[in-house]
């Protein structure tokens, strides 16, 4: 049946296209090695050095994402971006929000799908994108100060109820040294007034009471 269907490929894209289309289950298909003609090979390289990255589908594809021109492939290779063809025990994850030949509506998918992930925003700013380059890195620069952002004002926000916890911990010992009873501060400084978070925190700054 392969070879019927090899006589009607007159392009490599068709070959391509075909192979994710109709792409299977199992990661360690074959197709595009024991179908492509021997020139389209001869184009696959790595650092100037010919790579049989088309050796397995899987490889060709993941290489594709990240490295492919042609728009319909790009599209074609999202439309499957969580089949096991394009996933491996080192590479879980599609790469295609690197391609610098990603469409636009595909680049902002990508953009807000690593929204929360500052390593992949960082290695998206550092991509030439063909479209719309500066207005992509804008895009791209605005979330991560965004995510940055946030990040800092939860560590703020932490570090405030420890320091909150701290100085209630320090006015109630005050108290204390000054005269008034020690339960009397108890109850005064641990109330149904104090945050939960503080309260946490204080729990955790006076540490574990062993019972005896």
């Amino acid at each position: 049946m392969f070879k019927k269907l090899f006589t009607n490929f007159k392009t490599e894209k068709e070959l391509i296209l075909h192979i994710i289309e109709n792409y299977s289950t199992k990661s360690t298909s074959q197709l595009y090695d024991r179908f492509a003609r021997k020139e389209w090979k001869e184009e696959y390289h790595e650092y100037g050095v010919k790579y049989q990255v088309y050796r397995w589908d899987n490889w060709l594809m993941r290489d594709l994402a990240i490295f492919s021109d042609d728009e319909d492939i790009i599209r074609a290779l999202h439309e499957i971006r969580r089949s096991r063809l394009l996933r491996s025990d080192s590479h879980r994850a599609l790469s295609m929000s690197v391609n610098k030949n990603i469409p636009c509506d595909l680049f902002e998918y990508y953009l807000n799908w690593n929204d929360d992930d500052i390593k992949q925003l960082t290695r998206m700013s550092k991509v030439e994108y063909k479209i719309n380059g500066e207005k992509r890195n804008r895009m791209i620069n605005s979330v991560i100060g965004h995510l940055i952002a946030m990040k800092r004002k939860k560590k703020e926000d932490k570090t405030k109820i420890k320091l909150k916890a701290f100085l209630i911990t320090a006015d109630a010992t005050k108290s204390v040294l000054t005269g008034k009873s020690i339960g009397d501060v108890v109850e005064a400084t641990i109330n149904n007034t104090v945050d939960e978070q503080v309260l946490d925190c204080m729990h955790k700054l006076f540490g574990e009471v062993k019972s005896k």
